[in-house]
């Protein structure tokens, strides 16, 4: 694979590397574009543009909170982006989704006047079945192609117990980029949240970084853990991209959960993803 890209998210939440360190290790991988998330390091668009051209990035996408999206599209713009994609929503059953739907909708039409197209991105609870169909199917069947697509991650598609080749092919031309991520098992669908529940709130340090509870930590990295090595897992990573290849969907990025090394060491891992993928 020539072109691989990395969401920033890979490098967790706890990194003490700034902005210009990310970009700086993405690009020296050999990383060629990158997904911003949680930010973009109190940058602003001349200065962020700057670094990415220093670096031959591009900087492709962003994963930006449904409503925070408006705050983003002068700056994805301003720095050549393609996408602004919505990292998770709560809809627990097929009434909610056609909510989010229109919600996406409408929301696809604003950005849309900055020459950004807008995606979603799943995790496993989007694979809950309601009156037949996994949630996914109809969220991507009632939204509108024109406006707004998806990136599939397949980690988290395998691990809800889908096949990210089949799953690709079922709605090809609707996915805008792929998350390559590896997990170890099939766990099923999360049980979805509704949006009626209130959303977690966590408190802010100090630096401005989230606080994290102790129960909450726990939870994620029991689920970080599935996330091994790249050609270590349940993905059959040529059908993948050959699937993602055959309908034009050539945007993929590596994210990474979790490190597959003991003790942690993001970048050590991001170097073998990396070196398996390219031989791919």
């Amino acid at each position: 694979m020539e072109k691989i890209g990395l969401a920033l998210y890979s490098f967790g939440m706890d990194s003490k590397l700034d902005m210009e360190e990310k970009l700086h290790t993405a690009a020296e991988i050999g990383y060629t574009a990158v997904e911003f998330a949680m930010g973009y390091g109190g940058l602003e668009a001349p200065a962020l543009r700057r670094l990415l051209e220093r670096f031959d990035l591009e900087g492709t996408s962003s994963h930006v909170g449904y409503n925070d999206i408006d705050n983003h599209l002068a700056l994805m713009h301003e720095i050549g982006g393609r996408m602004i994609i919505v990292p998770g929503h709560a809809f627990a059953n097929r009434e909610e989704t056609l909510v989010f739907a229109d919600m996406l909708n409408r929301k696809g039409r604003e950005t849309a006047k900055y020459g950004l197209k807008l995606g979603y991105h799943n995790h496993t609870s989007e694979f809950f079945v309601d009156q037949g169909k996994p949630l996914m199917d109809h969220l991507i069947e009632n939204t509108d192609p024109d406006l707004v697509g998806f990136e599939l991650d397949c980690g988290w598609a395998s691990a809800a117990g889908m096949d990210p080749v089949e799953y690709l092919n079922r709605h090809a031309g609707r996915f805008l980029a792929i998350h390559l991520k590896e997990n170890d098992r099939v766990t099923g669908p999360d049980k979805p949240r509704s949006m009626k529940d209130k959303a977690p709130q966590f408190e802010l340090d100090a630096n401005g970084k989230p606080i994290i509870p102790e129960e909450f930590r726990k939870m994620m990295e029991a689920h970080g853990r599935m996330n091994v090595a790249t050609g270590k897992g349940i993905v059959n990573w040529r059908r993948v991209l050959t699937a993602a290849e055959s309908q034009g969907c050539l945007v993929r990025f590596v994210e990474r959960e979790w490190s597959s090394n003991e003790p942690q060491d993001r970048v050590a891992c991001l170097r073998e993803d990396h070196a398996y993928l390219s031989m791919l």
